[in-house]
């Protein structure tokens, strides 16, 4: 074989073994694709995981915001008519309506109690406290779920001891609704306790909530007050 065609041979097999620039270009352009194929199914799944654990931790707060309304409405201490009517603290108890933004209910609720952390077999204690629940603006500007109790026997005006808790800035609404034996109210009492048992037979609560997606969810439970005294025979 001469040196011309031993030449000849070796550029064809060089040319037939290399890619021309359309062929990278095109490639290129495939594995781009794929690329961004598979990323997007990975953020899909990211995605879809995030809000799922988001969904979780609202449903999470909201349950256990909630609980600890219930347990505590449910422990309302029966105060005499001549307490209720006074403005010696702690009141019997009273809720307010009230509204935010979104035309949200903004609800508040005051009741006589004994707070669970008082029961200690150390430290023994039976004081009645005045404890509020009440969705307002935090010192952020969000709206929040605030619980807050007072102990100091003080009436309204000159209570400075109250202790205020705030437990979730999720909380955009809080409605509560009151039942005696006979029908529903949207606050307690109205017109006072003259001629009215001081507590309702029911009270129900509906917590908003909402998590940064905007997702919104209501957790609703109705409260039986063991020491509605009259409503039970109705």
């Amino acid at each position: 074989m001469g040196y011309n065609k031993r030449l000849r041979w070796s550029r064809l097999v060089r040319r037939e073994a290399g890619f021309t620039l359309v062929e990278l270009l095109l490639a290129l352009f495939l594995f781009a694709l794929i690329a961004s194929v598979i990323f997007a199914s990975f953020a899909a799944v990211a995605s879809g995981v995030e809000k799922g654990r988001q969904s979780m931790e609202l449903y999470r707060v909201g349950r256990v915001a909630l609980l600890r309304m219930s347990q505590e409405v449910s422990a309302t201490v029966s105060l005499p008519r001549t307490v209720c009517n006074s403005t010696s603290s702690p009141a019997c108890l009273r809720g307010q309506k009230g509204s935010g933004g979104g035309g949200l209910p903004h609800d508040r609720i005051d009741f006589p109690t004994i707070p669970y952390r008082r029961y200690n077999d150390k430290v023994p204690g039976y004081d009645v406290c005045n404890v509020a629940y009440y969705v307002a603006d935090n010192s952020q500007g969000l709206s929040a779920l605030f619980r807050e109790e007072d102990c100091s026997g003080e009436d309204s005006e000159h209570r400075d001891q109250a202790i205020r808790l705030e437990l979730t800035d999720l909380a955009v609404g809080l409605e509560i609704t009151y039942y005696d034996a006979s029908k529903n109210y949207d606050e307690w009492p109205l017109g006072g306790y003259d001629g009215k048992n001081p507590l309702p037979c029911l009270v129900r609560l509906a917590l908003t909530l909402r998590d940064v997606q905007l997702h919104e969810r209501t957790f609703i439970t109705t409260v039986a007050l063991p020491m509605r005294g009259s409503c039970e025979a109705n």
